[in-house]
């Protein structure tokens, strides 16, 4: 019997929007759990990387050696069937839809799949499980102009979920803030792993009248930190006709998470001595502000960060073997692709 996730209250400030009570998970280190996840990343240098379901490419990535952008190619694995199927009757089970007991009963469920599935989502190590709320793009933060270096980082909240209907099979995108006039791509933008359905397709027709009726199941998402964005797991129909009904869906997020301990050094003490101050000055200014100045200062003394992270696993043969199959994909996907966003693809 494979060893059980270790559930407990998820109390992190990840400093950013959430949408209800979440979950921490402690996936073991042994058994099935140590195998490569159904989806995962594969890393090779410089900045090359492939994301797998199962045994197949979903799509292969390159961010511009200068960190500058990034562009994908779409491959051949199919993301149907890859999750268990949820039903009318399973939407409807949970009352109270938004409320805190709605979002636990969703915790609950996606815990199962995650432990019974074969091979599961999650590899060995710790997950956040814990309900979204998307911001504007406009709120959202620009791209880093430099690799993320360290530990790890916190999560950028979801932003521009239409996004996830213009399903491409090669696109590049600028991170620069070169351009004048230009916005820079945005940080947590959500990223679909197929295409969208059509708008006449009966499960986008049955999502529409649970996504008016307000019993719409939570879309999952999983955030890809090297990249700094949301990948749609599940629910693509979900987010679709929610979209269509003016709606923005209920959001799930999933990340894996590292703890880094806070050194008690003269740093430290200086930076928590300076929150203390600005918590006195703050509650003289507005004394309602309890809560949240509370809030602030357990998170100023906390002993450890929590940071999201992505495990990139090495691809196999490097960017001999990533070159390789692209190339090949290319041919044998009959894709048009202009020359010099191919040759940038390629050489970087």
């Amino acid at each position: 019997m494979q060893p059980r996730i270790a559930v407990t209250a998820d109390d992190t400030d990840w400093r950013m929007p959430v949408g209800g009570p979440g979950l921490r998970l402690n996936v073991p280190s042994q058994g099935a759990w140590l195998k490569r996840p159904l989806l995962h990343v594969e890393a090779t240098r410089p900045y090359l990387l492939r994301v797998m379901l199962g045994g197949q490419p979903l799509l292969w990535m390159r961010v511009d050696d200068w960190w500058n952008g990034c562009a994908w190619l779409r491959g051949p694995a199919k993301l149907a069937g890859a999750m268990a199927p949820l039903t009318a009757e399973e939407a409807r089970r949970h009352p109270e839809p938004g409320a805190p007991g709605w979002w636990a009963a969703w915790n609950r469920w996606w815990v199962h799949q995650f432990e019974t599935a074969e091979p599961s989502l999650l590899h060995a190590g710790s997950w956040c499980l814990r309900p979204l709320q998307a911001v504007s793009v406009a709120q959202a933060q620009g791209y880093s102009t430099v690799p993320i270096i360290g530990t790890g980082l916190l999560p950028e909240p979801p932003c521009g979920l239409d996004a996830a209907l213009r399903f491409q099979p090669f696109q590049s995108e600028d991170w620069s803030w070169a351009e004048p006039g230009a916005l820079p791509r945005r940080s947590g933008g959500v990223m679909p792993l197929r295409a969208p359905s059509p708008q006449d397709d009966g499960r986008v027709k049955a999502w529409r009248k649970h996504a008016r009726d307000g019993t719409l199941p939570p879309v999952l998402l999983m955030y890809f930190a090297l990249v700094e964005r949301w990948l749609v797991v599940d629910g693509h129909d979900r987010l679709h006709a929610a979209l269509l009904e003016g709606r923005e869906p209920p959001l799930l997020g999933l990340w894996s998470f590292t703890e880094v301990p806070v050194v008690e050094d003269l740093s430290t003490l200086f930076r928590q001595e300076g929150a203390m101050k600005a918590a006195e000055l703050r509650l003289r200014a507005k004394p309602g502000d309890v809560d949240a100045v509370n809030r602030a200062l357990l998170r100023d003394h906390e002993p450890v960060h929590r940071l999201a992270v992505t495990r990139a696993f090495p691809l196999r043969g490097g960017a001999a073997a990533w070159k390789a199959e692209v190339t090949a994909w290319r041919k044998r996907s009959g894709l048009t692709v202009q020359p010099d966003d191919w040759a940038g693809f390629l050489s970087g």
